[in-house]
């Protein structure tokens, strides 16, 4: 009879601990050395984190924390971190499992998975008044860098005062010594939306995407540099990008917000796009029944090649297939209590990972890591889709 002895290093580690969950793996580095050093291995982090499932983040105001959705063996969500209610973060940027979050004029980096914090440093503001943006958050992959592209520009004081160009700025993280890169060719509209917490980019084959007016902005993460992508200009100025299974897609929705069309790209060389699903609210048959008098911007997000989340307004959040099949709820009333609690699409994803930064520890052994305005949650605190107002 073969034991659990008997097995091979190289089988325990990349073969039964590389399919753990993230938490399960940081517990079993305690149990041997042998599994500690094996799963601390840059290959088997790497590894074990593309194969962990990349899930929409979703933000529940009045309740003062964010928290993961996810399609798994049952449909579970789990708090990611809380933050006080008088003191609102924002996430700004999500990569390989690693958030970079913002309180006012500060910024914070962290690891959910592994509970990991520091304060990021920002390129310094110019003379006069000016905003200091995150544009994109990104590893590059020639020197394996986790890289930050900000953005710097002036807020008029007045109308016809004149503003000066933006700046885009890479800064390494861990690094204090600010690059700048060319300034694309941006109006106001593509420069609020490229900066915006609320419109991430889409990371597709080593760029980062943004969808707005009647073409793609993409940055090139390994070039650093900026160049348009044609899409379909049928599908109006209103779009929002998704990553549909590894295909880039877009979606845009009617005036009155009931019908949703997603056109998948077909030849990422050619530009080519192709009409791929139609979903329809009159269609759906939910419980309880949709309210469509009320006309909503909607949102949506992929949990996996088949389910999406729509919100459909504030206080509902639907669950569905890309048939158009309703399949649940993310409920939003709060146990014992009418008031309506708010839950809102970000369009952030995390990919959990064990993914380290010298920047935690250096900050750490300083002790310069100032105390964040957040709590990260332990992911052990996880509920079913039908449980959300347990309280845990």
């Amino acid at each position: 009879m073969t034991i659990f002895d008997d097995l091979p290093k190289w089988l325990v580690i990349d073969e039964i601990l590389a399919r753990l969950p993230p938490k399960d793996v940081l517990r079993c580095r305690a149990v041997r050395k042998s599994w500690h050093s094996g799963t601390s291995t840059n290959a088997f982090i790497l590894d074990h984190h593309r194969r962990q499932p990349s899930l929409p983040i979703i933000e529940q105001r009045r309740k003062g924390f964010c928290h993961m959705a996810g399609a798994s063996n049952g449909q579970k969500i789990w708090p990611v971190l809380r933050y006080a209610v008088t003191k609102p973060v924002v996430i700004h940027r999500a990569c390989d499992g690693l958030l970079i979050l913002g309180q006012q004029s500060d910024f914070y980096i962290c690891n959910p998975t592994t509970r990991k914090c520091a304060s990021l440093p920002h390129p310094p503001q110019r003379p006069g008044v000016s905003v200091i943006a995150v544009v994109a958050f990104y590893r590059h992959h020639t020197s394996r860098e986790y890289r930050v592209l900000w953005v710097s520009y002036s807020r008029p004081i007045s109308s016809g005062v004149p503003v000066q160009s933006p700046e885009y700025f890479v800064l390494t993280v861990g690094s204090n010594q600010p690059r700048c890169i060319q300034c694309p060719t941006v109006s106001q509209h593509t420069l609020h939306v490229t900066q915006s917490p609320y419109c991430p980019p889409v990371h597709h084959r080593g760029s980062l995407h943004w969808a707005f007016g009647l073409n793609l902005t993409v940055f090139d993460s390994v070039a650093e540099t900026f160049r348009q992508m044609s899409r379909p200009i049928e599908l109006g100025a209103l779009v929002s990008l998704l990553d549909m299974g590894g295909s880039l897609a877009l979606w845009h929705t009617t005036c009155d917000s009931i019908t949703f069309d997603i056109w998948v790209l077909q030849d990422y060389d050619a530009e080519t796009w192709g009409f791929q699903y139609r979903i329809s609210l009159f269609a759906m048959e939910a419980s309880p029944p949709l309210n469509l008098g009320v006309i909503y911007r909607p949102s949506m997000a992929v949990i996996n090649e088949h389910e999406l989340l729509i919100e459909q307004r504030p206080d509902r959040l639907l669950h569905c297939d890309t048939d158009g099949v309703f399949l649940g709820n993310v409920e939003s009333e709060e146990h014992g209590n009418q008031q309506i609690l708010t839950r809102h699409l970000t369009g952030h994803r995390l990919q959990e990972s064990m993914i380290s930064l010298s920047l935690f520890e250096a900050q750490e052994e300083d002790a310069v890591n100032q105390e964040p305005p957040f709590s990260i949650v332990l992911q052990d605190d996880m509920l079913h889709l039908n449980d959300l107002d347990t309280p845990y």
